[in-house]
């Protein structure tokens, strides 16, 4: 999710982030810097730890749906989904730092939340040119697709154990976010996409309107 720097103290934005899978008022919960990779400024919030016990809870969850499991089987594959998970998030932020620094506007700060990154962009970002927020929100999920591919391919040499469990949970993890987040819906990145792809396309109608 990309945002602009600002501030509000809102019980609604609460509820509008916490919609958007955040539990975290984004307007206002802290930001504590942890140091700058490629010259952006990482940060995370109070809570950022709370980042493993929430997704180990959604994989008890998704667990219920393998009733032919036990208990140690159970623990082990929700430990597993929880690595996946965890490293196909910064797979994921690295592919946007990757995309911004090719279109050449990368974001201000990168926050990492209890549930998900945050591209966080100081300005105006209303007069960046559309292929710029298109190359900053596509580079994510080209990222995480990327790594989907490349994981594939390395199963294909690793028989069974922890270590081809982990790949496995990466695969799948990046596959669902690169894939799903081509989704124009609220807060992903498709949203920003295909919200900048129809604006080019209705200028071009426009002009060939005109010209006629």
């Amino acid at each position: 999710m990309a945002i602009g720097a600002k501030r509000s103290n809102d019980l609604k934005a609460l509820n509008k982030y916490l919609s958007y899978g955040f539990i975290e008022n984004l307007d206002t919960v802290q930001h504590i810097p942890i140091g700058k990779f490629w010259g952006i400024k990482l940060s995370v919030t109070p809570i950022t730890w709370l980042s493993p016990i929430v997704f180990f809870a959604l994989g008890a969850i998704l667990g219920i749906f393998e009733p032919r499991m036990n208990l140690i089987q159970t623990l082990y594959h929700i430990g597993v989904f929880v690595i996946g998970v965890e490293i196909s998030t910064l797979i994921h932020a690295l592919g946007h730092i990757l995309g911004g620094k090719l279109v050449r506007s990368p974001m201000d700060e990168l926050l990492l939340t209890a549930t998900r990154g945050v591209n966080i962009y100081h300005g105006d970002q209303e007069v960046i040119p559309g292929f710029v927020h298109v190359g900053r929100a596509m580079g994510g999920h080209i990222l995480n697709l990327l790594t989907f591919s490349v994981v594939m391919q390395l199963l294909h040499y690793n028989g069974a154990g922890f270590r081809s469990d982990v790949l496995a949970a990466i695969a799948s993890t990046s596959l669902f976010m690169g894939a799903g987040g081509f989704l124009p819906l609220p807060s992903v990145d498709g949203q920003v996409i295909w919200r900048e792809v129809f604006h080019w396309l209705a200028l071009r109608w426009r002009e060939n309107a005109q010209r006629e």
